[in-house]
């Protein structure tokens, strides 16, 4: 029996947030993340200085191609001027980064995901047994997410230099983001019709988790950093209704 502070599971999580082993995942996830990136910089470009190089003569050419335009000259003109153009280039290249760093590093913790779950289990839940979905049920349903991410992506690229309408592509960032989630706890817990059943009976209300962790993302760099501790809240959630489910 859950006492009302124990019920809110938020508040639990934030308890098994700070473990050594949560606090140890989340430091070596966050160093690979970065090595991740580091490694890509230097595949594509060949080192910083070269990056650099490579937007500076990007947001030129950006200029260069929007100058042309007979029509936005004119309008520039009226409404905006050519450093607001240059902002606008500039954050929302710094979005994309920010939110495609969340979605490695969600990706990387979520391989060591089973090491806090397994330590949840043991501290809340001794009595649910951990079954999972199996490899390839976890690779299918990665696949899947990963896949219909980028087709998103795909169709809302050519909204991305549109203030405003550019947040749009933050959907496809939410969906993988919401899909990671569950299954780096339900693949470990639930077998595979249990982890259809949960998704039946309680798709709005991991949502609504997934929504409101999402949107501590916002917050520049400690809203990704935290990414744990959203799988912590989702597993205490998941965890709860498994044990209902199996009754």
């Amino acid at each position: 029996m859950h006492t009302k502070l124990q019920s809110n599971i938020f508040i639990v999580s934030l308890g098994d947030t700070f473990s050594p082993r949560v606090l140890l995942i989340s430091l070596v996830s966050f160093l690979l993340t970065l090595l991740f990136f580091v490694g890509l910089i230097w595949l594509f470009f060949g080192g910083m200085g070269a990056l650099s190089l490579w937007l500076s003569e990007s947001l030129q050419g950006f200029e260069g191609s929007l100058e042309q335009s007979w029509l936005f000259s004119f309008i520039s003109l009226i409404f905006i001027t050519k450093t607001l153009i240059s902002m606008l280039f500039f954050l929302t290249s710094a979005m994309v980064v920010y939110y495609l760093f969340l979605m490695v590093y969600s990706i990387i913790v979520g391989f060591f995901s089973g090491y806090f779950i397994s330590e949840i289990q043991e501290r809340y839940y001794p009595h649910v047994v951990l079954k999972g979905i199996g490899l390839v049920g976890y690779v299918g349903v990665m696949l899947k997410s990963i896949l219909v991410t980028a087709v998103l992506f795909i169709l809302l690229t050519p909204l991305i230099f549109i203030p405003i309408f550019n947040m749009v592509l933050l959907l496809p960032v939410f969906y993988l983001f919401h899909k990671l989630l569950v299954l780096e706890v339900s693949s470990m817990l639930n077998t595979s019709s249990e982890y259809q059943a949960l998704k039946r009976l309680h798709a709005g209300e991991m949502r609504g988790i997934s929504l409101l962790c999402f949107t501590l993302t916002f917050i520049p760099f400690l809203g990704v950093i935290i990414y744990p501790y959203y799988v912590i809240v989702m597993s205490h959630f998941v965890f709860r209704k498994t044990e209902a489910l199996r009754a």
